[in-house]
């Protein structure tokens, strides 16, 4: 064994059992020879001296220009005696004979440093590349064209034309010249339109033509939509956190001009709202259908995250701005049929309905879940779920319904353009769903927001368009999707946006400005409406449940706390037939029996709004709601509930409400991240109990891997 560990170690460097590079030079073979009686250790002792030696000698005063690396890492499992050659080469290579030009250096992308050698093998170490910043806005402030007035309004002068990434709430108004933004194309004649920019959707590109003067304006509402953040964390860290430096900006400017990436807050994946080229071709062939005067309709389906809703706000603001060559010509309406009742564009979740647009749509949805007074809903229904299978046929006749009222609205040929932006559900019962609404409507032009199927879905749909009559046979195209990460960052995921969306319903009360105003008080500290439920003067009818009735005893307890629809009985029919009426519980709250599970008639009523049951008080029989609708209209305060009914459904619950006070207390007393990671003790104060809460202190009642994991650098000690 000592004879053959001798042996081993003795004929570690003959140059026979290694092969030999054709770049080694002679005097390596010499040097190998003479170290032929010596151990391993020891060799690489002598030629690590050797190389730090030639390293040292290397002048001080040579070209320090780059050498072309390789950018594939160097293979580590290797022989000794090429790992030795390997490192002659690099050593005895000049430094200045790679006449390759830097075209990183040319093109500005990076700037490589130059290159150091190892003190041990005297192998370059590759350099650190610093990557050159990603510009999102092209205008380089400075005083001739970025003006910052008292009264916070910023006038951007752009004289060749520029684009502006902004985050944050805004208002603009074009001075000079012509600007774009979201597909809507704004001159001087537009009033100033108000813009919510936060980083959980897709920020607008605002682009301004030659000899443009734009006017940026602090939004007044901004600070009730931020102060939404103490009651729900969803709303935190949405918005424009500090000025960029080096560029005048009061010291609470509600938007930010993002110039580079270092603007943007951190740990946020920032995405531009993209429009793809095959999509700004389809807008504007649609743009010049409605040139014609023919009333077109335009139907967009397609898959989940797809794009639908981000190309028909495109679409719409590209029909309303639309001025077909006359540049003093007014902005023309278009009508907007929101069928997703997972998430609507307009109103909260689980509701579709008829909307007529007379601005530009420059807001995620979370910051318009009413339209008034600008924008006004023409007609909804409550569908009471958050997807069209809780009972399609009756999504079908609320369709119907509304697609029915825009016909009536104005005659053929008068009529505004009508965008339907449909649900994402595409196979199988949804696909039918499709083909119905499609048979139905007849719409001029059908867009599927996808080129990569399913191959049964694009069948499906162009047989339902071509089942269309001859006078008007309808178009059906394709478009590429929209990549996900440009549709919805996330930080968002949708159960999240939708409760934004309703959070923002329930606090926005009706307000006569031109832009809505949030009221940031928890919901528990608003007076709610009072609503009488016996008597003669009751304010309404019965409570009507969907898909699933509970048992009567238990009614009080499954409504408390949640939220229903308030819907408005035009006509007898439209119960179908449902006129018993029982007093559930010892409440005796009236109770319309529906034991096969029907729904209201569409085409004689109609949605007042959605209502948030505070409390049931049985000794008074009244039942305490809160709502953002105008009562007073109703008809509920005068006993005028005959025609009133509250429908119960599939609703999100609305947990959101419960924990506000916690929320807001934790921010007053400075815990603006909510709960602790659970390790050490926290607030021991003993705190108010809250309906339907538990609050979970530290590992409580948490399963394994809830909490934050530790590591352990002990486990070797004893």
């Amino acid at each position: 064994m000592a004879t053959n560990k001798r042996r081993k170690l003795e004929g570690l460097d003959v140059p026979a059992k290694a092969p030999e590079s054709p770049a080694t030079p002679a005097s390596h073979h010499t040097q190998a020879n003479a170290i032929q009686v010596m151990s391993a250790f020891a060799a690489r002792q002598q030629l690590w001296g050797t190389s730090a030696t030639k390293t040292e000698s290397t002048p001080v005063n040579e070209d320090p220009t780059p050498v072309k690396e390789n950018s594939t890492p160097v293979k580590t499992i290797a022989t000794r005696r090429n790992k030795r050659a390997t490192a002659k080469e690099q050593v005895s290579t000049p430094l200045n004979e790679d006449p390759t030009p830097d075209l990183n250096r040319e093109r500005g992308n990076s700037i490589p440093p130059t290159p150091i050698l190892s003190p041990i093998l005297g192998t370059p170490i590759p350099p650190v590349v610093r990557e050159r910043q990603p510009q999102y806005s092209s205008l380089k402030p400075h005083k001739k064209n970025y003006q910052l007035k008292p009264d916070g309004c910023v006038v951007l002068r752009t004289p060749d034309g520029e684009r502006l990434v902004i985050l944050g709430s805004y208002g603009i108004r074009v001075q000079q010249g012509e600007a774009s933004v979201a597909g809507a194309q704004l001159t001087p004649l537009d009033p100033i339109q108000w813009v919510h920019a936060p980083h959980c959707h897709a920020l607008p590109v605002l682009r301004t033509s030659e000899d443009t003067v734009i006017e940026l304006h602090p939004h007044p509402a901004a600070e009730g939509l931020r102060q939404l953040a103490r009651l729900n964390p969803a709303f935190g860290k949405l918005w424009n956190e500090l000025p960029t430096q080096g560029v005048p900006s009061p010291k609470e400017s509600t938007f930010q001009i993002l110039f580079s990436s270092e603007d943007v807050p951190k740990k946020v994946a920032l995405q531009e709202l993209v429009s793809p080229p095959e999509w700004n071709r389809k807008l504007a062939a649609l743009v010049a259908m409605k040139r014609k005067g023919t009333s077109p309709i335009f139907f967009l389906c397609g898959p989940k995250s797809s794009g639908k809703s981000t190309f028909g706000k495109l679409l719409a603001n590209r029909l309303i701005t639309d001025r077909a060559g006359n540049k003093n010509a007014p902005w023309s309406p278009v009508y907007v049929l929101d069928i997703d009742p997972g998430q609507p564009e307009f109103g909260p979740s689980g509701v579709i309905s008829l909307v007529k647009l007379t601005n530009p749509n420059l807001q995620p949805p979370f910051c318009h879940p009413t339209l008034e007074p600008v924008q006004s809903i023409i007609r909804s229904h409550a569908i009471a779920a958050v997807t069209p299978a809780l009972d399609p046929e009756h999504f079908i006749e609320c369709v119907i319904d509304l697609f029915t009222t825009y016909q009536t609205s104005q005659p053929q040929g008068k009529r505004p353009p009508l965008v339907v932006n449909t649900p994402g559900w595409i196979q199988g019962l949804g696909l039918d769903i499709l083909s119905d609404l499609i048979k139905a409507i007849k719409p001029t032009e059908v867009v599927y927001m996808s080129t990569e199927g399913p191959e049964e879905t694009v069948s499906g749909l162009r047989s339902a368009v071509s089942s269309n009559p001859p006078p008007s046979p309808a178009i059906f195209s394709t478009l590429p999707s929209q990549n996900i990460t440009e549709t919805l960052s996330p930080s968002r995921i949708p159960l999240s946006l939708r409760t934004m969306q309703t959070l923002s319903y329930f606090h926005l009360p009706p307000s006569p400005t031109p832009f809505p105003t949030w009221n940031p008080t928890p919901l528990s500290h608003i007076r709610p409406w009072r609503v009488r439920y016996t008597g003669p003067d009751r304010g309404f009818r019965g409570i009507l449940c969907y898909d699933y009735q509970p048992t009567p005893n238990i009614l009080a307890e499954a409504i408390n706390g949640m939220i229903l629809a308030l819907v408005r009985i035009d006509d007898k029919a439209a119960l179908r037939g449902l006129e018993d009426v029982v007093e559930a519980g010892k409440e005796k709250i009236p109770l319309i029996n529906n034991p096969m599970g029907k729904t209201i008639d569409p085409r004689f009523s109609r949605l007042v709004g959605l209502v948030l049951v505070r409390g049931v008080d049985g000794r008074r029989g009244e039942v305490q709601v809160l709502t953002p609708v105008k009562m007073e209209g109703v008809g509920v305060e005068k006993g005028e509930g005959e025609g009133l009914v509250l429908v119960m459904g599939k609703f999100d619950t609305p947990s959101w409400s419960y924990t506000e006070d916690l929320y807001l207390k934790d921010f007053k007393d400075g815990r603006e991240d909510g709960d602790s990671d659970g390790e050490g003790g926290g607030d021991d104060r003993p705190e108010q109990e809250v309906p339907w809460v538990q609050r979970l202190h530290g590992s409580q009642n948490r399963g394994a891997g809830a909490t934050v994991w530790r590591v352990r650098r002990d486990l070797g000690r004893s």
